[in-house]
């Protein structure tokens, strides 16, 4: 499931953290909806009731965003790139690259996270049994629905943690993250289908009716990642054929970690709009560096070396030239990266330049946005198995 349009709102311990267009509607829907039922209740009105009910969402949705940090927190451990977390309107998406451990680390960060959102019951649960009124019921069912919401995270099926978490244990077992991939997508086929008939029977009996969409939606979620499983694989499969070096473009334009910012606003910077440049340091990458990571440091001392306004090289995706191109559009989501060979840039690679080897060597056509006459594009493969 694509993340969208999203914002950057903060940077911890060098973890960009965004939050998506979605999550902004519904972050004021949840506030609007906790705000009905404490009024409903009579129990609190008023300006009361509107800064309990944002309480309450900022409780939520930090459950949300620490859960994230959790596989954010295990990937580091791991010794992992971290780019970035984003909350979503379906809950959040931490980007890293797990698989580069095995079985074992795509297992561990995903379970961290299901374990993360639990404990975080046990907190709520406690504080709830501390305190009294309308407070204590509160918590009390943040205590609920961070059960809830662990134990739907463990589902085998994706995009939940517990299709990740399947897909590691079979390909622990069988030795293919293939095979994991496969079965992973076919029970998560199976539970869609059941989930999405348990949510019809559920609503068309007058149960909980926002409950209902909320399981059907994921349902629907799971039959669709389900269906796709197979051809994504067959995707893969073809790739496995290529390496990042046959497919990646001539290194763009770099700017030295030693020139100042000013330097650097004026001969590249300044009319390259949201681009971002490699920066390198005797002839190694350390990092990007664009206008607006520039400007921030520049407004107060222009003078100041690129290496002080760059983008740390952690939230860059970086390739080796001998990888897979399976593995290499599994890490790039969409974003253009890095070509290293022994810390030196050597090319760049995004995923439009994956698609054209793809065309050219698989399919033995040129690509239809640039052969003449043109012509229609068929839909490309979504890089993420949990996608």
């Amino acid at each position: 499931m694509g993340i969208g349009h999203r914002w950057k709102i903060a940077t911890v311990r060098g973890i960009p953290l965004y939050v998506g267009s979605s999550w902004a509607v519904i972050a004021v829907l949840f506030v609007f909806i906790q705000y009905s039922n404490l009024t409903d209740s009579e129990r609190v009105t008023g300006l009361e009731a509107l800064l309990l009910s944002a309480f309450i969402t900022v409780l939520f949705f930090g459950s949300v965003l620490l859960h994230e940090a959790a596989h954010a927190a295990m990937a580091r451990g791991l010794d992992l790139p971290v780019m970035g977390i984003t909350l979503v309107f379906w809950g959040g998406a931490t980007e890293t690259k797990a698989a580069a451990r095995g079985a074992k680390g795509e297992f561990l960060v995903a379970l961290v996270g299901p374990a993360t959102t639990l404990a975080l019951g046990g907190v709520f649960w406690v504080a709830g049994t501390l305190t009294q009124g309308v407070i204590s019921d509160v918590l009390d069912w943040l205590a609920e629905i961070s059960v809830l919401f662990a134990a739907l995270n463990t589902v085998p099926g994706f995009p939940l943690d517990g299709g990740r978490m399947l897909l590691a244990a079979v390909w622990g077992i069988t030795g293919s993250r293939r095979t994991g991939m496969r079965i992973a997508g076919y029970v998560g086929l199976a539970i869609g289908v059941a989930t999405i008939a348990y949510a019809v029977l559920s609503f068309s009996q007058g149960k909980d009716a926002g409950f209902s969409v909320f399981i059907g939606y994921m349902g629907f979620v799971m039959v669709t990642s389900g269906r796709a499983m197979d051809h994504r694989i067959a995707i893969r499969d073809q790739l496995s054929r290529g390496t990042v070096a046959e497919a990646m473009q001539p290194p763009p334009v770099t700017v030295s970690a030693d020139i100042t910012l000013v330097e650097a606003l004026d001969s590249v910077l300044r009319d390259a709009g949201t681009r971002s440049f490699p920066v390198v340091d005797d002839g190694r990458l350390v990092g990007t560096v664009s206008f607006e990571s520039a400007r921030k440091v520049g407004a107060r001392d222009p003078m100041r070396p690129v290496r002080d306004g760059m983008i740390p090289l952690m939230q860059t995706p970086t390739l080796a030239a001998e990888e897979s191109l399976d593995d290499a559009l599994e890490w790039l989501g969409g974003r253009q990266g890095y070509v290293l060979r022994d810390d030196v840039l050597v090319g760049s690679l995004a995923t439009d330049d994956i698609e054209r080897w793809y065309r050219r060597v698989i399919e033995g056509r040129p690509d239809p946005a640039t052969a003449v006459g043109g012509g229609e594009r068929e839909p490309w493969v979504p890089p993420r198995p949990d996608a």
